[in-house]
């Protein structure tokens, strides 16, 4: 849920750093124009132009909005908990049993291999079969 907020959030902080393109008309007779001038686009957005003040509002009342779907939707957010906690709750079991795989797997590769005299790691080898062709 969480990873879907912070899409939807930054998806929009694109949308609106963007420059805009007006109205899908607008921008489709201003391209075959051969250009999107500003006049185009002020007759195409039909003067709603948004100021920084009026956005940050409409922000804040979104965010206030937002902060408000659990005190009108409580049954949905309880399941959204329940799901939210069994994920968590499975996440953390399985892998804590891959970190104790890995772990032990490191320790077998560490414990198979040696050194020699002059300090060379190598892995240990069991011994060959013995050929009876030659009776060794």
């Amino acid at each position: 849920m969480s990873f879907v907020l912070r899409a939807a959030f930054w998806l929009t902080v694109l949308a609106f750093l963007l420059p805009g393109a007006g109205e899908e008309g607008a921008s489709k007779s201003a391209a075959l124009e051969g250009g999107f001038t500003s006049a185009s686009y002020e007759s195409a957005a039909g003067g709603n132009d948004i100021g920084a003040g009026e956005a940050l509002t409409l922000a804040a009342r979104s965010a206030q909005d937002v902060m408000g779907f659990c005190s009108r939707n409580p049954d949905v957010c309880e399941k959204s908990h329940a799901i939210a906690g069994h994920v968590m709750r499975q996440t953390t079991y399985y892998g804590s049993l891959a970190i104790v795989w890995l772990t032990e797997k490191a320790k077998e590769r560490q414990q198979d291999g040696t050194t020699d005299e002059t300090g060379q790691r190598f892995v240990a080898r069991p011994p060959a079969a013995p050929d009876f062709m030659t009776g060794a």
